[in-house]
C-alpha cells in the first residue's frame, strides 16, 4: 500500500531539495487505519448476534514548512466501502460460500485512491 500511496502523490523527496525557499512546504501522509470487511454471527444459544464491519481506510496528512519543520495544517480522511457494495459482496456466491476473501488488494487500492483524492481535495480547498 505504501508503494501505491507514493505512486498517487508522486512528489519529490525533501532530501533532493538543496536550497529550500521560505515558502516551500512538505507533505507527510500516513495510513492510520486499513482493514478489510467481514461479517459473521455470534451464537448465544437459540439466538445470534450479527457482527459486521465494512472495509475502511483512514489517511492523516500534515503540511509543514520545510525550513522550520512547523506544522501548517493537518488533515484526516476516512473512506469506507458503501453499504450497498458491502451487502452485495456479502450475498454474492463468494460471500455466501466463503470461496476466498471478499476484498482483495485491488479493492483496497481503489479505496486508497478514493481516500487520496478526497484528501487532496480537502487540502486544495484549505489552502
Amino acid at each position: 500500500m505504501r508503494e501505491k500511496l507514493e505512486e498517487t502523490f508522486c512528489l519529490h523527496s525533501i532530501s533532493t531539495i538543496k536550497e529550500p525557499k521560505k515558502s516551500d512546504i512538505g507533505l507527510d501522509v500516513i495510513i492510520v487505519t486499513l482493514h478489510g470487511g467481514e461479517a459473521f454471527t455470534v451464537n448465544l444459544g437459540t439466538s445470534g448476534i450479527p457482527i459486521f464491519w465494512r472495509p475502511k481506510i483512514k489517511l492523516v496528512s500534515r503540511l509543514y514548512n520545510i525550513n522550520h519543520g512547523k506544522t501548517v495544517k493537518t488533515f484526516s480522511v476516512s473512506k469506507s466501502v458503501t453499504w450497498r457494495e458491502f451487502i452485495a459482496k456479502q450475498f454474492s456466491l463468494r460471500g455466501l460460500f466463503r470461496w476466498g476473501p471478499l476484498y482483495h488488494n485491488e479493492d483496497m487500492e481503489i479505496l486508497l485512491y478514493q481516500a487520496c483524492l478526497e484528501l487532496i481535495d480537502k487540502m486544495r480547498k484549505a489552502i
